[in-house]
């Protein structure tokens, strides 16, 4: 669900804020997009209301991130007003004006050995650098998901 219609309260506001500034750290040239679904009776009812979602464009094609804009959809337990809510899964999908070229989700692999997939992954440097934003917004939401693209010793 769009992060714009998330924002009900002070917290979550900060919450919401948080994650921005997040990945505009690790991607100081991102534009951020609270809005990034078409707000129509359709599109809406295909949303999940326990999502906050996020798109960040780049002024042009990032070749260290095989694409010129991510999508971000953290999704949760539940409500994400309440107190007992807990993250669920964090997804990121690269897209450009032709289309999505990856995905990525904390979701597909309970052992912590997360993969991109796609036409254009990221390259090494682009996953530690999305790896580190999905640390930070495991610390930020208290999260016990594994930690992603963690190479088994």
């Amino acid at each position: 669900m769009n992060a714009s219609a998330q924002a009900l309260s002070v917290s979550v506001v900060g919450k919401i804020a948080n994650i921005s500034t997040i990945f505009q750290a690790q991607f100081p040239s991102a534009s951020v997009d609270f809005s990034p679904w078409v707000l129509d009776e359709k599109a809406q009812a295909q949303f999940d209301p326990d999502s906050v979602d996020i798109a960040f464009s780049f002024p042009s094609w990032q070749p260290p991130l095989g694409c010129g804009c991510v999508l971000l959809q953290v999704y949760f337990s539940g409500d994400i007003q309440s107190p007992s809510r807990t993250l669920r899964k964090i997804k990121m999908t690269g897209h450009d004006y032709r289309g999505q070229h990856w995905w990525f989700s904390t979701y597909t692999n309970c052992q912590g050995d997360y993969q991109f997939s796609g036409s254009c992954i990221p390259s090494d440097e682009g996953k530690r650098q999305f790896e580190s934003v999905i640390n930070q917004l495991r610390t930020l939401f208290g999260a016990p998901l594994p930690s992603p693209m963690q190479q088994e010793s």
